[in-house]
């Protein structure tokens, strides 16, 4: 795309909305459980702002892969501490695959009603696509994305402290592996399937 405001007019609108539902789904499962902290700092809001990192916001729109500002929880202050965590960890990737299902329902409704707006269908396509890399990208087991807290309730106690002493360390380990290429290796042909699945479903 040779237009730059032209690519990040069909860009913003899918990566505010998956930043903005991934972190609130995060917040708002969070308080559903009993931990009132993402309300304290003001982030169960649907305003974007509340949720972007200026970085990692960059990120997304020239390398389709970044990230937000995290959401901060109190797991002391759970109902039911460990399936709260299992289910805090899993809201933003599902809140993401909702995102691009709606997408598709939609591309599937002006599809039906002969409405034809290329840049609309641009900005949905795109849409459909950088939720999947969001909810995909973020289930990797390796910190600090959602992925490693999810194992980390799966895991004995004694072998999540092994790991989590290596936090930093793997942090860096992810940063090397996206960037020579072995993360987009792995896991392009699932965000592939998933959203040629998609896309057929809102008629292409």
């Amino acid at each position: 795309m040779n237009n730059p405001i032209l690519e990040i007019l069909i860009k913003a609108p899918g990566i505010l909305a998956g930043v903005t539902f991934h972190e609130f789904a995060h917040g708002l499962t969070a308080y559903l459980f009993g931990d009132k902290t993402p309300k304290k700092e003001g982030r169960l809001t649907l305003n974007p702002i509340s949720h972007i990192d200026p970085i990692g916001l960059i990120l997304l729109f020239f390398m389709n892969f970044g990230w937000a500002r995290p959401i901060h929880t109190n797991p002391a202050n759970f109902k039911n501490r460990k399936p709260a965590m299992l289910m805090v960890s899993l809201a933003g990737p599902i809140a993401n695959l909702l995102v691009a299902i709606v997408s598709a329902l939609v591309l599937k409704l002006l599809y039906m009603y002969n409405i034809r707006y290329d840049l609309l269908y641009q900005i949905l396509l795109y849409g459909i696509y950088i939720n999947i890399v969001l909810a995909i990208f973020n289930l990797i087991p390796i910190p600090p994305l959602d992925g490693s807290k999810i194992l980390f309730n799966l895991i004995p106690p004694r072998t999540y402290f092994k790991i989590i002493q290596y936090e930093y360390i793997l942090q860096v380990v992810l940063i090397l592996l996206i960037f020579v290429g072995f993360i987009p290796m792995i896991i392009n042909p699932i965000i592939m399937q998933i959203y040629n699945f998609l896309i057929k479903l809102g008629g292409f």
